[in-house]
């Protein structure tokens, strides 16, 4: 189907695909920032993200606690089995 779209008509458009774009990016930004306190355990800081999952804050690069985490008693108890296989010296 072709039909024709006058200039202002198009820039119109062009205008509203820019403003739905930055719409969109600026809710992915507020979806993924972190809310709340930030909590430490055992040494760990961590925080939630607005979604509810967990994320450890302040890690060196290449740390085993890289990602999110489903619930803080599962960030627990990553951390605890860390603690639990870390050589003794």
């Amino acid at each position: 189907m072709n039909y024709y779209l006058s200039e202002g008509e198009r820039q119109y458009q062009e205008h509203r695909k820019a403003q739905l774009k930055a719409m969109i990016e600026q809710a992915e930004v507020s979806n993924n920032s972190l809310v709340g306190e930030v909590k430490t355990y055992k040494g760990v800081s961590y925080q939630m993200h607005q979604r509810g999952s967990y994320v450890c804050v302040g890690l060196p690069k290449n740390s085993p606690l890289e990602g999110t985490f489903t619930s803080a008693f599962a960030l627990h108890k990553i951390i605890d089995d860390m603690e639990v296989r870390k050589p003794s010296k």
